[in-house]
C-alpha cells in the first residue's frame, strides 16, 4: 500500500525526536548545532513532491523514522537536498540508530562510498544510499491502520554505508511500517530556545563550591601541580593515573588540554577525534612538562584504548594495567590479548608501577544513551578497581553541549543547574559520591587557551593527585603492617 496521511488517525503535531536524542546527534554531527523541523509526514502528508517542497536547498538535514516495532533510525546529510536525479557526494554523511524495539541503543553508521550518500529525484522522498540503503517512500498513497506503510526499502543497507556487524534487521527491524516520518534541517549554533532557558535556570548561588575564577586561581593551580610530588616514603616518583571512557567522550582530548595548558599553547599529541574505533593502539604513560620552568610534572596520565560497543576490552588485560605488569608504549592486539607470557610483562612490579587512581572520562551530553554494553564493560572494570582498593573519579566532560550558557563561559559551570543534573546522574550510574565527579571542558577545536577552562582542568587534575596520594600512603602502611606481621611470625 502507498503512503499518505489520515488527519482522523494523526492528531498529534508535535516534534517527536525528544532531546537526548538530539544531543546524541549533536555528538556525532560533530559541532554545536540544533534542529528545526522541515517535513513531517503525519503533518504534511506523505507525499514525495511535498519533501521535496520543504527540504530542498535547506542544507544539512537529519532524517528520522519511526516505527511500529517502536525502532527509530534514519540518515544525515551535510549537503542539501535536490531533485536533480543525481546521487550526493557527501563524505560527512551518515546513518543511524538511536532506539531499538523501545530501548535506547545508538549506534552511527558512517558513509563509506561518499559519491553516493544520497539521491535526488523528484518522486521519491528522502534517499540514502546506491542500491538503496535507505528508499523511504515514493510517490503518494494513504494510511492503514495507525501508521503509514512506506512503500520504499531497506534491505540494501550496508550498500554505500558501514555498518559495522549490524544488519537492516538489528537497526530498522526491516520495518518500513512507520508512525511518522520527519526531517530537521541542522543549523549551526546552540539552540536560541535551549540557551533562553539556560539563562533562565543559571543559580544564583554555585552548587559546589569552587574557587574563584580569576589569573591568581589558574596559576595558584599550576604551581601547585608543578611542585607536587608523592610522599618520600612512597618511593613512588610520579603518581599514574589511568584515563578510561568511550571513544569520542575525550580521554585523549584531556592529556592534550592538561599539556597545552602546561606548554602555554594549543598541542595534539595524543591522537583524539570522534572516530568509530579507537584511535588510541598504544599503552602510553605521558609524561607533561611544564614550559615556563623546565619542569617535569610527577604525575603520569596513562592512556589505554577507548570503549567500544562492538569491542570488549580484555578484563585480564586492564587487571594487568592497574598492577603495573604492563609498560609504556606497550601495543594492543585485540586478536591476542596481554598474558603473562606477552613479551614485556613486569613480573614483580613496584609501588611505582602501579595504577593509583581511575579517572573515568565520560560524555555528559549522552548519559542518557550510554550503551548497555559500554556500562558493563566500566562496571566490569570498576569491580577490578574496587578489589584493589584504588580511588576513581569521573571527568564529566562536553557539559557545554549540556548547557549554552557553558558554552558561552566555562566559567559558569556550577551555576548551571544542568551541568548539576548530568553530575547527578553520572554520579548515579557510577556509584560514586557527587564529589568525585569532576565537569570539565576539554580544548577539543579551539585555537588559543581559556583561562577559566583552564582552572577546571587544573582543580580536576589536583584533586585526582590528592586521592593517588591517599592510595599510595594506604599501600605503604599496608606493607609495612604485613612486613611486621611478618617479623612476628619469623620470631
Amino acid at each position: 500500500m502507498l503512503c499518505s496521511k489520515s488527519n482522523s488517525i494523526f492528531g498529534n503535531m508535535t516534534e517527536l525526536l525528544n532531546q537526548k536524542y538530539r544531543d546524541q546527534l549533536v555528538t556525532w554531527i560533530g559541532k554545536t548545532c540544533h534542529f528545526r523541523l522541515l517535513y513531517k509526514i503525519s503533518r504534511d502528508g506523505c507525499s514525495a513532491r511535498t519533501f521535496h517542497q520543504k527540504c530542498e536547498g535547506q542544507g544539512a538535514t537529519v532524517t528520522v523514522l519511526y516505527n511500529t516495532n517502536n525502532t527509530i533510525y534514519g540518515g544525515y546529510l551535510s549537503q542539501s537536498w535536490n531533485s536533480n536525479n543525481v546521487f550526493i557526494s557527501d563524505p560527512n554523511a551518515f546513518l543511524f540508530r538511536l532506539q531499538y524495539n523501545g530501548s535506547s541503543s545508538p549506534l552511527k553508521f558512517p558513509v563509506s562510498s561518499a559519491a553516493y550518500a544520497g539521491y535526488g529525484h523528484i518522486n521519491y522522498g528522502p534517499v540514502f544510499g546506491d542500491g538503496h540503503d535507505i528508499l523511504t517512500f515514493s510517490g503518494t498513497g494513504n494510511s492503514s491502520g495507525g501508521y503509514f506503510s512506506l512503500n520504499g526499502s531497506v534491505s540494501s543497507i550496508g550498500s554505500s554505508y558501514s555498518l559495522n556487524g549490524q544488519s537492516s534487521n538489528s537497526i530498522t527491524n526491516n520495518n518500513l511500517q512507520v508512525t511518522d516520518l520527519e526531517v530537521y534541517q541542522v543549523l549551526d549554533g546552540p539552540d536560541p530556545k535551549k540557551t533562553k532557558m539556560a539563562e533562565s535556570s543559571l543559580l544564583d548561588k554555585p552548587w559546589r563550591k569552587f574557587s574563584e575564577f580569576n589569573a591568581e586561581t589558574a596559576n595558584k593551580l599550576k604551581e601547585e601541580l608543578v611542585d607536587y610530588g608523592p610522599d618520600s616514603k612512597t618511593g613512588v616518583t610520579a603518581a599514574n593515573i589511568l584515563l578510561i571512557g568511550q571513544i569520542g567522550a575525550g580521554k585523549s582530548s584531556f592529556f592534550n588540554s592538561v599539556n597545552s595548558i602546561f606548554r602555554g599553547k594549543i598541542t595534539n599529541k595524543a591522537r583524539s577525534g570522534s572516530f568509530e574505533h579507537s584511535l588510541t593502539t598504544v599503552y602510553r604513560k605521558y609524561n607533561v612538562k611544564d614550559h615556563n620552568s623546565g619542569q617535569t610534572l610527577k604525575i603520569r596520565l596513562c592512556d589505554t584504548r577507548g570503549l567500544e560497543e562492538d569491542f570488549a576490552i580484555d578484563s585480564q588485560e586492564i587487571s594487568h594495567i592497574l598492577d603495573g605488569n604492563i609498560s609504556d608504549r606497550y601495543q594492543f592486539n585485540p586478536s591476542a590479548p596481554f598474558t603473562t607470557e606477552t613479551f614485556g610483562f613486569i613480573r614483580n612490579p613496584h609501588l611505582g608501577d602501579r595504577i593509583h587512581c581511575v579517572a573515568f572520562v565520560v560524555d555528559g551530553s549522552t548519559i542518557d544513551v550510554i550503551p548497555e554494553k559500554i556500562l558493563k564493560q566500566m562496571k566490569a572494570m570498576q569491580s577490578r578497581i574496587n578489589q584493589r582498593n584504588i580511588p576513581q573519579v569521573v571527568y564529566l566532560t562536553k557539559l557545554d553541549k549540556v548547557c549554552p550558557m557553558v558554552e558561552e563561559d566555562a566559567g559558569h559551570m556550577f551555576h548551571s543547574s544542568a551541568v548539576r543534573e548530568a553530575v547527578d546522574k553520572i554520579a548515579d550510574v557510577m556509584g560514586l559520591p557527587r564529589g568525585f565527579v569532576l565537569p570539565i571542558k576539554n580544548y577539543e577545536s579551539e585555537t588559543i587557551l581559556d583561562q577559566n577552562r583552564d582552572i577546571l582542568i587544573l582543580k580536576a587534575l589536583k584533586q585526582t593527585a590528592d586521592f593517588a596520594d591517599d592510595y599510595m600512603e594506604e599501600q605503604v602502611e599496608k606493607m609495612a603492617a604485613e612486613n611486621g606481621q611478618g617479623r612476628k611470625e619469623r620470631e
